[in-house]
């Protein structure tokens, strides 16, 4: 295996500082049925009963899972390397009546910032490979993570987003199957968010391989407790037909990782 890449982190927060409140926006609108309809609730499930824990979700982005956690009784610290989608978080929050703790942070130095064991759970819903240095942020993790405590991390499935990914489509357009090449390319790919801005806004994640992200989870002293691979219920099809292919292929995974001792 490679030594992990790095994101610039100064790219990493101007970019998610510009796409901020386009990216809001969209969200709000409901265009993020993935994530309200689909693996936002999926990984809530894999993170199981919450009350009464102090957690720490992040790479919050405007605060989505964070507030997910907050209702279902988490005491929650949100952090976000994006000073702009922090702000969102917090309206957001505010206007929900959530008390949660909101900081601005580069996760790869949460050790420094927040006092060592102090967490019982930490989530990070789609999150990491949008980060500059994944396997610091990992290790950050679990040293403000109490012993006995569980990191819940949900991320672009390695195998299906890869630096070429094509669907091939029939006649009509319907999705026949997926073309995907260069699994094991370790490098950044950039994405314009077409559909949720004009002009699209663009930003930059890392594609690694899953040995990768198996390998820095493992090196940073979390052990793995399990490893899914959410597909939509009959529910979400059912309301949202446009999910079909991620029941096909798997569009993500949900690392569950603990902190021994």
């Amino acid at each position: 295996m490679s030594d992990p890449v790095r994101l610039g982190a100064d790219a990493v927060r101007e970019a998610w500082d510009r796409a901020a409140d386009g990216y809001d926006a969209a969200q709000a609108s409901g265009l993020d049925y993935y994530r309200y309809e689909f693996f936002g609730p999926a990984q809530a499930a894999i993170c199981g009963d919450v009350r009464g824990l102090r957690l720490l979700d992040v790479g919050c982005g405007s605060g989505y899972f964070a507030r997910e956690m907050a209702r279902r009784g988490a005491a929650v610290t949100a952090v976000d390397i994006s000073a702009r989608m922090i702000a969102h978080a917090e309206r957001h929050a505010a206007a929900d009546g959530l008390a949660i703790e909101h900081r601005v942070a580069d996760a790869a130095a949460l050790a420094t910032l927040l006092p060592a064991a102090s967490f019982d759970v930490a989530t990070s819903c789609l999150a990491l490979q949008d980060m500059p240095d994944p396997a610091a942020a990992l290790r950050a993790v679990h040293a403000v993570l109490r012993p006995g405590g569980r990191f819940v991390a949900s991320i672009s499935h390695p195998c299906t987003e890869t630096p070429f990914r094509r669907w091939e489509r029939d006649g009509e357009g319907r999705k026949r199957w997926l073309c995907i090449d260069r699994y094991f390319d370790r490098v950044p790919m950039e994405f314009a968010w077409v559909r949720w801005s004009d002009p699209p806004f663009t930003t930059v994640a890392l594609h690694a391989t899953l040995e990768d992200w198996l390998t820095w989870s493992l090196d940073a002293g979390f052990a793995l407790r399990a490893l899914r691979e959410p597909r939509p219920t009959e529910a979400a099809l059912r309301a949202r037909p446009e999910l079909a292919a991620a029941a096909r292929v798997p569009y993500y995974v949900v690392f569950d990782l603990g902190k021994s001792g």
